[in-house]
């Protein structure tokens, strides 16, 4: 299959998956791709039916991040084109749908930051992380530190960006980069298993929790807005209603949800 920009497809009820499609280039991000996926993005948003977005790379790597040499030729002190892949992340993690990350292999620079935008990340062994803006002279822009901080905590935050270090899957699940590891062949019918799972919870309230999670990540959880983003998604009958269902559920059924 030749190489393109990247893919939006549908797994399963209710799930939206986007793949890079660049395997040759080890997923590497064109300037053009950041609006495809943007697009793709603001279409998943506009569906009701669509409640959760995978996020994934065809062949052996996730993504080896934007592709640097867009960045050629600008002057000092210029905007630098890597504006709109900080406005994707943001939007990923502004997103009403719950967003998760499958990551096969390795995630690269502001691959990373996509990635840690994602509500949920999981990996298979092959996984490998690398932030390598310092050692080019590139200042990472202010939406990716921040994340770097809020998911990873300001230690290890620190010693990838300022050291470019590159960590393996076992690292990346100490530090909370991934919430959890399993076997390569495993990992997109995992990932498709959690996605399935999460479409099933009603979208308002998770997407308020989600938004108020985010908000406390930076000390906000409480602001008014997320109170009242939370008391507009509270439905009760809707609970009790599910209340009601899940009791009626046989056991086997709920041990299959975990």
């Amino acid at each position: 299959m030749p190489e393109s920009a990247p893919l939006l497809s549908r797994p399963a009820p209710h799930v939206a998956l986007l793949e890079f499609n660049r395997p040759q280039g080890a997923n590497r991000i064109q300037p053009e791709d950041l609006a495809v996926m943007r697009a793709h993005l603001l279409d998943c948003e506009a569906s009701p039916d669509i409640h959760v977005l995978v996020l994934a790379g065809r062949g052996r790597h996730f993504s080896a991040g934007f592709d640097l040499r867009a960045l050629a030729g600008q002057p000092a002190g210029s905007q630098p084109p890597d504006a709109a892949f900080e406005q994707l992340a943001d939007a990923i993690e502004r997103s009403r749908l719950a967003t998760l990350a499958a990551i096969n292999g390795a995630v690269i620079g502001g691959a990373t930051d996509l990635a840690l935008a994602c509500d949920l990340r999981i990996g298979s062994p092959a996984a490998q992380m690398q932030m390598p803006a310092a050692r080019f002279g590139l200042p990472l822009y202010a939406g990716a530190l921040q994340r770097y901080v809020s998911r990873l905590g300001l230690n290890h935050a620190k010693r990838l960006v300022m050291t470019a270090a590159r960590i393996a899957a076992d690292e990346m699940l100490s530090i909370g980069f991934l919430s959890e590891i399993v076997p390569s062949e495993e990992l997109p019918s995992r990932a498709l298993a959690l996605a399935r799972l999460m479409a099933e919870m009603p979208p308002a309230p998770l997407a308020a929790m989600k938004r108020a999670m985010n908000a406390a990540a930076l000390g906000e959880g409480t602001s008014a807005e997320c109170r009242e983003a939370l008391r507009n998604a509270f439905d009760g009958p809707q609970i009790g209603a599910r209340i009601g269902a899940l009791a009626s559920r046989p056991a086997a059924d709920e041990q299959a949800d975990r």
